[in-house]
This record gives C-alpha cells, sequence and structure tokens, in this order.
C-alpha cells in the first residue's frame, strides 16, 4: 500500500499577506505580516505601487512583521532599487530581530538605509 505524501515544493498558504498601512505622517508606512518567500510577489507589487507613486520620502515600519526569512530582506533590496528608479528617498525602521541577522550574516547592511526609529 503506498502512502501519500505532501509535496514539499507546493505552495503554502500559511503565510500571512504583507499590507502596508498609512500612518500619520505622508510616505508612513506601517507593514504588517510576513516578509517571506510565500508573501513576496504580492509584496514587491503593492510596494512598487507606493513607490511609483510617491510624492515625498517615504519610510516602511517593519514593527508589525511577523515572520521574515531571507526573501524578505531580498524584498527590501528589491523595494530599496524600485525607489532609486523612482528617484525617491526609502527608508527602513523598526527592523525584527530576524530582519536584523539576516541583514548581518549576509553582509547586505550598506544597500538598505534604516534608520533608529520612526520620523
Amino acid at each position: 500500500m503506498l502512502k501519500k505524501t505532501k509535496n514539499k515544493h507546493a505552495k503554502s498558504d500559511s503565510g500571512s499577506p504583507l499590507s502596508f498601512i498609512r500612518q500619520g505622517r505622508a510616505g508612513d508606512f506601517l507593514l504588517n505580516g510576513e516578509m517571506t518567500f510565500d508573501t513576496a510577489s504580492a509584496a514587491i507589487r503593492d510596494a512598487g505601487g507606493i513607490i511609483s507613486a510617491a510624492y515625498t520620502p517615504l519610510q516602511f515600519d517593519l514593527s508589525g512583521v511577523s515572520r521574515a526569512d531571507s526573501a524578505g530582506v531580498a524584498l527590501m533590496i528589491e523595494w530599496q532599487k524600485a525607489a532609486r528608479r523612482a528617484r525617491c528617498e526609502l527608508q527602513y525602521v523598526n527592523l525584527p530581530a530576524s530582519v536584523q541577522s539576516i541583514i548581518h550574516v549576509t553582509g547586505v547592511a550598506s544597500m538598505l538605509p534604516v534608520g533608529p526609529a520612526n520620523r
């Protein structure tokens, strides 16, 4: 009798989508949810819309990020590239410890403008 096994490469629906919540000051967004491989495609699209429409410097507050992996840090790098193309200033604040660790281990800190806290 053959035993059914789960496909390890099947897309997981367990990832909490990443949302961008406008904050009080123009250009300030609280990121809420997961920055992972499962949420990356939608997050690139959503942030791209915000960045391309920006008329003021942007600040992405990561204090609402519940889980992140290396794909989350790759998202931050992609968003920074999109901001440069749009001639828009983008800064990250309140990074979770997991994101800080990945940035440190991968050596990409110089590519990411990280601020100490909200403006």
